[in-house]
């Protein structure tokens, strides 16, 4: 049987189960932003503030995931990692929700290590394979998957947190296992095969990708974290949570709509105007319509989470490195801005330096700090370098030969593998329906499954690849 016709028969029509991880995201929210797992006020010592603890513990967390990667690769080929990263992500999430109840003392201390130990460590797993799965699935609406999760995690924590406490606190312990579940019953979804298409593509330096990740994670964590030192009641932040779900609602629907041919530019378009726009709105507005900029700026982060997910991945996939690597210290870089800010906001609070004149001028630095990071530091044509191949002048007289080649090699399907020779010949989506007889949303698709197949984000790179004819290893 040849590697095609075993992806095929591996292939699913089902797409539901993908938008699992919105199970995992709605568990995330509601832990950083309500009480329902993770107390928002300080119970005990030695903690001044458990959010900032159970922070560094999920930094730590992606450290060490990562390092395991490293040493064991993947994790979602093991069925233990689906019970570990269940197992811990719940009994830690029921740990912290209990732990304000019992009482100071020495014993809710180690409650609190050891739930903050379990829930760090399953986070971190659970995020890792899902990840491994976006690296290796086949079909090109990866992305819009991936917003589509993120939109659906809204509905369900609004929906929480109109719930009784005890409830909303059981439904949300158990929200990790509900992710676990979807991402099993993904398993067999059609996979891409390993980078097999050896070309060489455009490099940039690792330390732009951590320095703009590292900035990113620092100024959002410093506005949420600020924003509720200045009496951002929990009612604001759901609406803040609203706003962001309607802006993540529109580029769902630019998605569907436009179908373009991978999901990584439209996920980087918005971050910049989106970060200013919505800091802007922070500071001119009113404070009780102060949530919706923040419900910009929190939707833009939210594009930078799915463009590190998806970029971060598809380099995994491309570099036959492990997820937990490539994927693994990208969250580590942000996260490690993220509590960084914790510590400089609860500086400037215990210190009495914080004030709402301090607060709007660290916003406008803020903006500024954006625009250079958009502008300089990591712009689209450095997006763009992690997917272009570079142009070779080897050109095969036989382009034929290797369409075959690079289609047998990378799993095409049969119809895959007719759109590719025809976009190899630089024909049109118009042109390819009409030969074909197909629709050209149906080409579209195809399209975009060639180029995630591949490793490729552009017709111009499809065609350099092909023209290289190479079977082996990717390189990046």
């Amino acid at each position: 049987m040849s590697a095609r016709e075993a992806s095929a028969q591996t292939h699913s029509h089902s797409y539901f189960h993908l938008i699992g991880f919105s199970f995992w995201q709605a568990w995330w929210l509601l832990a950083m932003n309500t009480s329902v797992i993770i107390p928002q006020e300080p119970h005990m010592e030695p903690f001044v503030n458990p959010v900032f603890a159970i922070t560094v513990f999920t930094t730590l967390g992606y450290l060490a995931i990562a390092l395991i990667g490293m040493r064991f690769g993947t994790f979602s080929t093991q069925r233990r990692s689906y019970i570990a990263a269940a197992l811990c992500a719940s009994f830690g999430s029921i740990g912290l929700s209990l732990f304000p109840m019992i009482g100071a003392g020495v014993g809710v201390s180690g409650l609190f290590y050891l739930s903050s130990l379990a829930f760090s460590v399953g986070n971190a797993l659970l995020l890792i394979m899902w990840g491994e799965l976006w690296s290796t699935w086949a079909s090109g609406r990866v992305g819009t998957c991936l917003i589509a999760s993120y939109t659906f995690a809204f509905v369900l924590y609004l929906a929480i947190t109109a719930l009784p406490g005890l409830l909303a606190s059981v439904i949300s312990c158990l929200l990790p296992v509900a992710s676990v579940v979807a991402l099993y019953q993904a398993r067999h979804e059609e996979r891409r095969l390993a980078s097999q298409v050896e070309y060489v593509t455009e490099s940039i330096s690792a330390w732009k990708v951590i320095v703009a990740a590292g900035a990113i994670g620092l100024i959002h964590g410093f506005v949420q974290c600020a924003i509720k030192v200045a009496n951002f009641d929990e009612q604001l932040l759901h609406f803040s949570q609203v706003v962001s779900a309607l802006v993540l609602l529109a580029i769902l629907i630019y998605l569907l709509a436009k179908q373009p041919a991978t999901a990584s530019i439209t996920f980087y378009k918005p971050i910049v105007p989106l970060f200013i726009a919505g800091m802007v709105l922070m500071v001119v507005l009113p404070f009780q319509w102060g949530f919706v900029g923040n419900g910009l700026a929190i939707s833009a982060v939210f594009c930078v989470d799915m463009l590190v997910m998806l970029v971060s991945t598809d380099y995994a996939f491309r570099t036959r490195k492990p997820v937990a690597v490539c994927f693994g210290f990208s969250l580590l870089a942000m996260r490690t801005g993220t509590t960084c800010a914790l510590a400089l906001v609860g500086a400037l609070e215990v210190s009495n330096l914080f004030s709402e004149e301090v607060f709007s001028n660290t916003l406008l630095l803020f903006c500024i700090g954006i625009a250079f990071i958009g502008s300089f530091v990591f712009t689209s044509a450095d997006l763009s370098k992690l997917y272009r191949a570079k142009p070779t002048g080897n050109v095969s007289a036989d382009s034929a030969v290797h369409v075959e080649s690079v289609a047998q090699a990378c799993g095409l399907t049969p119809r895959e593998t007719e759109v590719l020779a025809l976009l190899a010949a630089g024909r049109s989506v118009p042109y390819i329906a009409s030969d074909l007889c197909i629709a050209e949303s149906t080409v579209k698709h195809h399209t975009s499954s060639i180029y995630r197949k591949i490793g490729v984000s552009d017709k111009q790179s499809l065609i350099d690849v092909i023209m290289q004819g190479a079977v082996g290893k990717g390189a990046w």
